[in-house]
């Protein structure tokens, strides 16, 4: 064969590369079921599996290297499967070694570095010399007993295969084509709305009911299980616990419920750091465990649960909780706030400190802990996504962190409100209720205003004064919006509410993300734009007093006749 008709093997790359990724997270969840109980031999068959592919493809690509420990690799697990090498934890330990080597040797050889600083010569050896040595054991104890008859084993059936990988990039663009296709619609309909002509009407219809399901059906290529992302958590606790020495039961539930691709890719890193705080601040060491009276075993969970239109990640360990007092005195001491503010605040209040950039409860810094940076990128990332983190404790029996997101940040419910001459969205989610008031039902406190609704003191704010929109005074009505925010109800004062409708929400360029108070923006029938309003950062930038915020968290106890949040919303206008 000539130059000329040689394949470039680079076209294989991504897909090699794919594959030992899904790989190496086999071998690893593998290993860890194997340490928990060395009888499933099944884990060494999976793991035998995985290293005859990988020896296979990287002999393929012509990378010796890999396919040279592979093979070694390959020799010691078969003396694993036909019950000639004992599964010790050192075995195992060495296994792990082993597949940490060839991840680190695939990652530099595929982007271009050659072999870098993987010492592959000496893993070689390694193996070589453990291999040699269980021979002569095997052969030694051959000479007394025979060796027993390995079982058959059947040969595995060949199924079709019925999905096919489409890159994320595919499925955004066909997402976006999507979302335009329902913005160009809206703007036919609005042009034609006053026409007569049924079979427009009609083909119009068709269409929409088409393009509705193209969405649908795009959203749903875009969901992935969140296992996805938790299968790669397992071997992190396990190498945090033994670096920590503490031991760890890590427990994962809900691994089948399924999220946008980029939600899940965004909360990889909250949750890496919520884990590793669980290790080192939640779990207490086995000697203190047992003067606790507890098992000497900690116990961190990853769950995953739905709630509606949301999903909630929780990150739960059965440790000495959260110290509050002490968390207290470390804020006063490092400056977070003043001695004489932090007598006034609440276990709440005291808990959010933790989120604070910089706030760390640990005296030394670690290489897992001790910066403060951990749950402020947990806090400010929930927030990017339109979520939210609250943080459960009780002391001496743990503590428990919960995400709540949005199953997409791509398509949102949103009510559309009017203020003066523009339009905006606002995220339904977060909407208990719309009610017109009059000026006699706001009442002023200090340099606040409240909304007396049903006997229940809510703290008001106008989106014109808050956004600088001009409105004009012969408007004394007013509609508001009763927002539940955390623990807390809110009521947004605007001119009108026009409509609940499922929009496409275009993120900001780089440059526009600077101004703060909006999250996005969508095209309305006429073409014209309206942007989706941040509510949380609107509020945060000092709309409203701490202590008439503080005033409105405890006139929202569960007592009030104000909705859940989980009741639909409902205008006494009979709108929205």
């Amino acid at each position: 064969m000539s130059d000329k008709d040689e394949i470039d093997v680079s076209i294989f790359l991504p897909e090699y590369l794919d594959d030992a990724k899904e790989g190496f997270q086999a071998i690893n969840s593998a290993l860890l079921a194997l340490e928990k109980d060395h009888r499933q031999t099944g884990c060494v068959d999976e793991i035998f599996r995985v290293v005859h592919t990988l020896k296979s493809s990287s002999a393929m690509l012509e990378f010796s290297h890999i396919a040279e420990l592979a093979h070694m690799s390959e020799d010691f697990l078969a003396r694993l499967r036909e019950n000639e090498l004992p599964v010790t934890q050192e075995v195992i330990d060495l296994l792990f070694e082993v597949g940490d080597t060839l991840e680190t040797m695939v990652g530099e050889r595929v982007g271009g570095k050659g072999k870098g600083n993987v010492d592959w010569g000496s893993r070689i050896e390694q193996l070589k010399d453990k291999v040699m040595a269980q021979k002569m054991e095997t052969a030694k104890r051959r000479e007394e007993e025979p060796a027993p008859i390995p079982d058959a084993r059947p040969m595995p059936n060949i199924e079709k295969i019925q999905t096919v990988r489409v890159h994320m990039d595919l499925l955004d663009s066909l997402f976006n084509l999507a979302g335009e296709l329902i913005i160009t619609k809206n703007r036919i309909d609005n042009i034609v709305s006053n026409t007569a002509n049924k079979e427009l009407k009609s083909a119009l219809a068709t269409m929409d009911r088409m393009i509705s399901e193209l969405q649908e059906n795009i959203s749903a290529a875009r969901l992935v299980p969140v296992d996805e992302i938790f299968q790669k958590f397992p071997r992190m606790v396990h190498d945090l616990a033994r670096d920590a020495h503490k031991e760890i039961e890590f427990v994962m539930e809900g691994r089948e419920i399924e999220l946008d691709k980029a939600v899940l890719d965004a909360i990889s890193e909250p949750l890496i750091h919520m884990l590793r705080n669980a290790v080192d601040h939640g779990i207490e060491s086995a000697k203190v465990r047992q003067k606790q009276n507890k098992e000497r075993c900690g116990t961190i969970k990853l769950a995953a649960k739905r709630a509606e239109n949301h999903i909630l990640i929780e990150v739960e360990d059965d440790g000495g909780g959260i110290d509050i007092p002490h968390i207290r005195e470390i804020a006063a001491r490092k400056g977070f706030v003043t001695t004489e503010e932090v007598e006034s605040l609440t276990d709440n209040d005291v808990l959010d400190l933790l989120f604070t950039p910089g706030f760390s409860s640990a005296e030394e810094v670690t290489g897992v802990s001790g910066r403060g940076v951990g749950l402020d990128v947990v806090n400010t990332s929930a927030k990017r996504l339109g979520g939210t983190v609250k943080v459960a404790t009780q002391k001496g029996q743990g503590s428990r962190f919960t995400l709540r997101l949005p199953l997409t940040t791509a398509v949102v419910q949103t009510l559309m409100v009017g203020v003066g001459e523009h339009v905006f969205a606002v995220p339904s989610d977060i909407v208990l209720e719309t009610l017109e008031i009059k000026p006699e039902d706001i009442k002023p406190i200090h340099n606040d205003q409240v909304l007396v609704l049903r006997n229940e003191v809510i703290p008001f704010v106008k989106l014109n004064d808050m956004l600088g929109i001009f409105r004009h005074e012969d408007q004394p009505n007013m509609i508001a919006v009763i927002i539940y925010r955390g623990e807390q109800f809110m009521a947004l004062g605007v001119d009108t509410v026009l409509d609940q409708v499922e929009n496409i929400i275009k993120p900001f360029d780089p440059i526009a993300q600077q101004f703060r108070g909006f999250s996005g923006g969508t095209i309305l029938g006429d073409g014209s734009v309206a942007l989706l309003l941040d509510i949380p950062t609107l509020l945060d930038l000092g709309a409203l007093s701490e202590s008439i915020v503080e005033r409105g968290t405890r006139n929202a106890e569960p007592k009030s006749e104000i909705q859940s949040p989980q009741s639909s919303t409902h205008n006494e206008k009979g709108g929205t």
